[in-house]
């Protein structure tokens, strides 16, 4: 019974102490669903492209036609504009050939009654009643055919103006596709510049899917607690100057970054001027493998973040919701990680190296709680400075 009762306090004890982090801990699935999550943003933002890319092939489809009746409305109007000069002249013509044709008439006398003159000049009813049928058909042919012309000048002024105002509705309608078509362009620029951080989170979980699948988590298992579960060891480490063979690991999943090195400069930042940052590690020869202090992702590598150019790799950590940062300075250039890379406790992230303002190889690691060195989220080494943390706040001592 005294046995039960033990195991019974015992099973208690662990699930108070450990309790914490499987409150805050994650599932397999939690990440599958992530990256279910992306590729249906995906894959909408794709749906979204070619529907953006038929609706332009129809706004230059409709803007390349109203071009082209804007051209034949031009053409139409310009060849009006020829019709209304050549009625004009006819108009003119026709005056000049009713003027010739009463300066005829009015030969000898002149005044009013030319055409009673001319009538009555005849030789007989006959020829008289000719004489008048002759002058009235020729005034009335003139009078319609000048009204004739007339006419026709003011139904091409009357087309002229129905072409003007269609050009402008046209041209209306143009300016509206246009905008239409930059509104359309502008949405698909956003939406591609968008995918560039879908793709680089669908690829960070799915990396993490695979190599947690690859540790033999299932989805509903809780990653460190009932698959891929860290060793724990015992919290007395040893003096941080003292060397080992082996990477130390913590009870919270951090492990040591370097084995059979040892420690030449202590944290002691406080913000002054020649206090250091972080952590010297050294004595173990160029070339000692790196590895990253805690799972996590890759977001620097490279040599232009330090004034006097070392390199280094920054990769930031999610423990238990905060965001976590660790920086490994100094190192050599051949580093073998990328920028959006997966990276646990067991992955080479540098070697050591003397890059930049360095006496002989070493690795300077310094952490950060809140913001990273270079983090896309701020601006400007004066702000990070604010978030460095003792290394040890979270790694193991050596």
């Amino acid at each position: 019974m005294k046995k039960y009762i033990c195991m019974s306090l015992s099973l208690i004890l662990m699930f108070m102490l450990f309790s914490p982090m499987v409150a805050s801990a994650t599932t397999l699935k939690e990440y599958e669903d992530k990256v279910a999550q992306y590729e249906s943003d995906l894959a909408s933002k794709k749906a979204k492209l070619e529907e953006n890319e038929r609706k332009m092939k129809e706004i230059k489809a409709r803007v390349a036609g109203i071009s082209e009746q804007i051209t034949q409305i031009q053409k139409d109007m310009t060849q009006i504009e020829k019709d209304i000069e050549l009625s004009n002249k006819k108009i003119k013509e026709k005056d000049k050939e009713i003027k010739s044709f009463v300066s005829y008439l009015q030969v000898v006398n002149s005044g009013s009654d030319v055409y009673l003159k001319y009538i009555f000049g005849a030789d007989s009813i006959t020829n008289m009643i000719y004489r008048f049928s002759v002058v009235e058909q020729m005034t009335d042919y003139n009078d319609a055919k000048a009204k004739e012309l007339q006419n026709l000048i003011n139904e091409n002024i009357k087309k002229k103006e129905q072409l003007k105002n269609k050009k402008q509705e046209l041209s209306n309608l143009q300016q509206q596709l246009n905008k239409e078509k930059q509104s359309v362009e502008s949405d698909s620029s956003l939406v591609e510049g968008s995918m560039t951080s879908v793709y680089a989170e669908l690829k960070i979980y799915k990396d993490r899917v695979n190599y947690y699948r690859n540790k033999g988590c299932k989805s509903n298992d809780v990653i460190g607690v009932t698959c891929a579960v860290p060793v724990r060891i015992n919290r007395s480490y040893r003096s941080s100057s003292s060397g080992s063979s082996t990477r130390t690991l913590n009870a919270g999943g951090f492990k040591y970054p370097v084995s059979g090195c040892k420690v030449t400069q202590g944290y002691d930042w406080d913000g002054s001027s020649g206090s250091h940052k972080g952590i010297d590690i050294a004595r173990c020869g160029c070339g000692k493998p790196i590895y990253a202090v805690y799972p996590g992702t890759v977001y620097y590598v490279g040599n232009k973040l330090d004034t006097w150019g070392a390199y280094m790799v920054l990769i930031e950590h999610d423990v238990n919701g905060k965001k976590v940062f660790s920086q490994y300075a100094h190192v050599q250039a051949n580093i073998p990680v990328s920028v959006g890379q997966w990276v646990d406790t067991d992955t080479v992230v540098a070697y050591m190296g003397s890059t930049g303002y360095s006496t002989g190889c070493h690795l300077h690691l310094e952490m950060s709680e809140g913001r990273g060195w270079s983090d896309s989220r701020f601006t400007g080494h004066g702000t990070y400075v604010r978030y460095i943390i003792n290394p040890y706040t979270y790694i193991p001592r050596g």
